[in-house]
């Protein structure tokens, strides 16, 4: 009685061991290489200046992403990982949004002094 027992025991902790192993998930390295690609294209882009609490942002979920892997906490990683993605892409909209934006007011500059000179000569 006292072996089929202690076997019993020994199973279910062989069990539940296994699928303890089966359940971790592996470091999400993908993710963290498209998190520092995407933080890379956002500077460049000059996001620390023109989108700086979105770049900001982003490089604050990628600073947690190392504080997760150092804690081997592999599924907070990958999803910290996957928000410094979405927000350094963001940030990199926003600059290039304010790089467009810039170059429309100058050009509607031009265009406003054109016109006034058109009209100083026509008159």
């Amino acid at each position: 009685m006292k072996i089929k027992i202690v076997l019993l025991i020994g199973s279910f902790g062989l069990f539940f061991s296994l699928n303890g192993c089966a359940a971790k998930m592996p470091p999400p390295l993908e993710d963290i290489s498209n998190a520092k690609i995407a933080l890379a294209q956002a500077q460049d882009a000059d996001a620390a200046s023109l989108a700086t609490k979105s770049f900001e942002l982003a490089q604050s979920h990628y600073k947690e992403v190392k504080a997760f892997m150092d804690k081997k906490a592999h599924k907070e990683a990958k999803y910290a990982a996957q928000k410094a993605i979405i927000e350094a892409k963001l940030a990199y909209s926003k600059a290039q949004k304010a790089k467009v934006q810039k170059k429309v007011d100058t050009l509607n500059a031009e265009v406003n002094t054109i016109k006034k000179e058109f009209t100083t000569i026509s008159e």
